[in-house]
């Protein structure tokens, strides 16, 4: 039979200043009910009289002084009274001792974990544990990371944190512990990236970049991946990122992995060091390394996407609502030899090749960095589609989130060499964008191909009816001698208007030796010319040098778009030395007497709504007096805005420029403008 016995426990509580004393029988028939009764008795009176608790858990520890139960209890009651100190010599003996027996252990080591990662946000609860956790040893302190992460199981979350909490209190650990920790979170990022991908940049990278691991060079460069595509979303996504910021941490995370791998150091990143030096270093290490290295991949790459990143975000001028698109330029008209050189075409249909590639245009202030940037990128994108970089790099490019660069850099890239039927591919696959630069962009391709098509004409048509609202001014040097060139083109008014101007008159102008050349084609060049004063001269003199050679010539536009003053004076000029018999210089005035106020509708009243011709054949004192009213008129416009006059005139006489380039006007339906 089981023996019998009586314990007797004194239990002591101090109740205003007055001690009592209970005398309690008990008889159990086993260690462990009795064990357990005491603490039982100890939880029913943790929460109403602590002192009582407290008397029952010393009794009971007298007798068990190894009973996790009774430890436990003992912390608990400590714990509740807020007492750090003395919570954290149970604490220590039961994570000591108990590490794997019991759960109720978990919990507090749980609470006290997630309290330590949170140190600055903490509830009062948890301003416990971090106050009881400075009271541990540190042999206490390590073993319950360690202990924890060996009981983590599949809570991938969890043993991270762990880590990490374990690397910020004893660093020296990382050394050994970092490349478990840095499988796992490539492990991690298989499943969410983005949450892994944060913790990596975020919290792990920081606390081994002052003595990196040595790792596997296959994850070394897959973290680095990682750790770049975090990088590039923030600056692609967030308007408010510091791009600058951003940079210098991906090239800190590029040295890192380079000295993880035995890699000779890159240069560190300064916004003030320009990219040739980037450039030269680059070359100097592609010299010393064997084909395909990857130091080499992951250098170029980097240096590449930098590049890249500075080209699109230039497209667009810091601080403005103004972009920039890469157009073909233009070819000085000059008079040779009887031959017209207005623009350097190729066979219709033929690719743009030469043997050397074009120049850029300085525009406006920002055209230089923009080509600067767009070249380093071209020469980083030829070094990395050779033979012994293409396949991985092509895979780096599939594992980033660069389409929407990608695809407009080989847009321009392919305009850049020339290539028009691969650029013609890759408009399909661009990312949506406005029209207005889709019409801007197709209208540059016609150039390129030698003969500005129907297609090309309406995308005209189209673009001067999309007009921002931004003003601009007119450009430098969007029309060079002798060579081919490209200009980045701000999508401003003025510029656009510009551009579509000069891309009619460079058809229009080698016109001018076809034989039978009309009177309305040089009215109409003259109108176009007025845009830019200062250029075209030899241009507007030839016109002018075979309207006097003509025995009849008819300008029936100079009231509604010639305002120009050294236009209207050189016509004035040959008005008043041609007045010969056999010679009619005749203008198209506007109707006499206002007729345009919709009166009574009469063959009187029409008649005299009908513009006025003003001939040399036969003049007067009234028709010469006639002519002086009308220039006096025109010369009154002079201060008008001569960008939107063109434009209007490009708008509104379509049908008669559609004649000249293509021979006969086209159905109105395919030239509407929408």
């Amino acid at each position: 039979m089981p023996s019998q016995f009586s314990i007797f426990a004194v239990c002591t509580s101090l109740i205003t200043g007055v001690c009592k004393f209970s005398f309690v029988a008990i008889t159990m028939t086993s260690v462990d009910e009795n064990e357990m009764y005491m603490v039982r008795q100890a939880q029913s009176l943790r929460k109403t009289d602590p002192s009582s608790a407290k008397a029952w858990i010393l009794t009971a520890k007298t007798l068990y002084p190894n009973a996790f139960n009774v430890q436990y209890e003992a912390y608990l009651l400590e714990r509740d009274a807020k007492n750090s100190e003395m919570a954290a010599q149970y604490f220590s003996l039961i994570a000591t001792n108990f590490t794997n027996q019991h759960a109720e252990l978990w919990q507090e080591v749980n609470a006290l974990t997630s309290a330590l990662r949170n140190e600055t946000e903490n509830t009062p609860e948890q301003e416990f544990y971090v106050k009881m956790y400075k009271h541990l040893t540190p042999e206490v302190q390590h073993s319950i990371f360690v202990h924890t992460i060996s009981n983590c199981g599949d809570n991938l979350q969890q043993c991270i944190h762990s880590y990490i909490l374990m690397f910020n209190k004893f660093p020296k650990t990382a050394v050994t512990q970092a490349p478990r920790l840095l499988e796992m979170l490539a492990e991690g990022m298989k499943a969410d990236p983005d949450v892994y991908q944060r913790m990596l940049v975020e919290e792990v990278l920081p606390l081994i970049q002052n003595k990196p691991p040595e790792l596997n060079p296959v994850l070394a460069c897959r973290l680095y991946t990682n750790s770049l595509e975090y990088y590039l979303r923030q600056i692609m996504d967030d308007e408010k990122c510091d791009t600058t910021e951003a940079w210098k941490n991906i090239f800190k995370v590029l040295m890192l992995c380079g000295q993880m791998m035995g890699w000779e150091p890159f240069l560190p990143f300064s916004k003030q060091v320009n990219q040739n030096v980037y450039w030269d270093k680059l070359v100097k290490i592609l010299r010393g390394s064997p084909a395909g290295s990857s130091q080499v991949l992951f250098y170029a790459t980097t240096l590449f996407i930098y590049s890249l990143h500075g080209y699109i975000r230039k497209l667009r001028i810091e601080d403005a609502e103004v972009s920039h698109v890469l157009v073909e330029g233009f070819i000085e008209w000059t008079p040779e030899g009887g031959e017209v050189q207005s623009m350097d075409w190729t066979p219709e249909g033929a690719e743009v090749q030469s043997m050397e590639p074009p120049k850029f245009s300085a525009t406006t202030a920002i055209s230089q960095e923009l080509s600067e940037a767009f070249l380093h990128a071209a020469r980083c994108w030829q070094l990395l589609n050779t033979e012994q970089f293409q396949r991985n790099f092509s895979q780096l490019m599939l594992a980033l989130p660069l389409a929407p660069w990608i695809s407009r850099f080989l847009f321009d890239l392919a305009i850049y060499f020339g290539h028009r039927d691969e650029a013609n591919k890759l408009m399909a696959d661009m990312t949506t964008q406005s029209t207005l630069v889709q019409s801007l962009q197709i209208l540059s391709l016609n150039l390129m191909q030698g003969s500005m098509t129907l297609q090309g004409f309406q995308c005209i048509l189209k673009i001067l009816a999309e007009l921002p609202a931004t003003s601009g001014q007119l450009l430098e040097n969007i029309s060079l001698k002798s060579h081919r060139h490209m200009i980045f083109l701000p999508l401003t008014k003025i510029a656009l208007i510009q551009y579509c101007t000069r891309a009619i008159t460079s058809r229009l102008s080698r016109m001018l030796f076809e034989p039978n050349c009309s009177d309305r084609l040089l009215g109409d060049l003259l109108a176009l010319l007025q845009l830019n004063p200062d250029k075209d001269i030899l241009l507007k003199q030839h016109i002018f040098n075979l309207i006097t050679q003509r025995k009849s010539f008819n300008l029936h536009i100079l009231s509604n778009y010639i305002i120009a003053t050294d236009i209207i004076e050189e016509l004035a000029y040959i008005w008043n030395t041609q007045q010969q018999d056999d010679v009619n210089f005749e203008l198209t005035g506007s109707p006499t007497g206002s007729g345009a106020s919709g009166g009574a509708n009469t063959p009187a009243a029409a008649a005299a709504a009908q513009p006025r011709r003003i001939g040399t054949r036969g003049a007067d004192k009234g028709a010469r007096d006639e002519f002086k009213s009308l220039i006096r008129q025109q010369i009154a416009r002079c201060n008008e805005h001569v960008p939107t006059l063109v434009a209007n005139f490009i708008t509104q006489e379509h049908l008669t420029l559609v004649q000249h380039i293509f021979g006969m006007a086209p159905p109105v339906e395919t030239i509407v403008i929408k």
